[in-house]
């Protein structure tokens, strides 16, 4: 993993305040991933603000994320308004929010790190939930594959399950509750006669998330929205 974090001191004490402050966030970070490849901390702020562990603008960008086995490719992050525990700090003790913060998020997945994470028992257990009686329940993960082809997601399983499903991935308008609709559900396989069509599935999404945007193309999948960082 490398990183590098940046604050534009304007006096020694700033600086070593920053230095300080940019290490304790790299690896609060650092605790909260199982890898990152690279991880870049740039954030502002004013001496007095720092001093009392305020930090009004963090942004975070890092490349080969994996968080509890999603590989999550490349991570953008921009936060604000940030309280720190400083005093602990000082003393050597762990990062500690002190009040929720809020983020903005952009996401690059490329569809080789969604097979990746396939191998995740997070997100096998989610697919068998969300594909429910679609998806045989004894599902054989080994040698499965996702592929983004326009605006669609595949999945494509081999012989002898050998199944391909298909749908579209969107954000319901005007819709209070946060989720991920996959809409056009159409499955082909050796022991079906043609395609076979489902209704619209939801994702549920934690209330602390919101997704903005959504889209998939040339093996890409972009995502961007706002999630809310609670104080443990």
């Amino acid at each position: 993993m490398t990183s590098s974090a940046t604050l534009s001191p304007s006096s020694p004490a700033k600086s070593s305040l920053s230095s300080l402050l940019s290490g304790a966030v790299r690896l609060w970070l650092r605790s909260q991933v199982d890898q990152a490849q690279t991880l870049k901390i740039e954030f502002s702020g004013k001496n007095r603000q720092l001093l009392r562990g305020e930090i009004p603008s963090i942004e975070v960008e890092a490349e080969g994320v994996i968080y509890q086995g999603l590989h999550l490719g490349q991570v953008l992050l921009q936060a604000g308004a940030v309280r720190l525990n400083l005093k602990q700090l000082l003393k050597g003790e762990p990062l500690r929010l002190l009040q929720p913060v809020p983020v903005q998020i952009n996401l690059t997945i490329h569809e080789q790190d969604l097979t990746a994470s396939l191998a995740s028992p997070l997100l096998q257990e989610a697919t068998r939930e969300v594909f429910q009686g679609i998806l045989p329940d004894a599902m054989d993960w080994s040698g499965v594959t996702i592929q983004l082809r326009g605006d669609r997601l595949h999945l494509i399983s081999p012989s002898p399950q050998a199944l391909h499903l298909t749908t579209r991935l969107a954000i319901p308008s005007q819709d209070d509750i946060p989720q991920i609709q996959l809409q056009d559900i159409q499955v082909q396989g050796d022991g079906h006669n043609g395609i076979q069509t489902f209704p619209s599935r939801d994702i549920p999404l934690d209330a602390t998330v919101s997704i903005e945007d959504l889209t998939c193309h040339d093996g890409l999948l972009h995502l961007s929205g706002n999630l809310q960082v609670i104080v443990n």
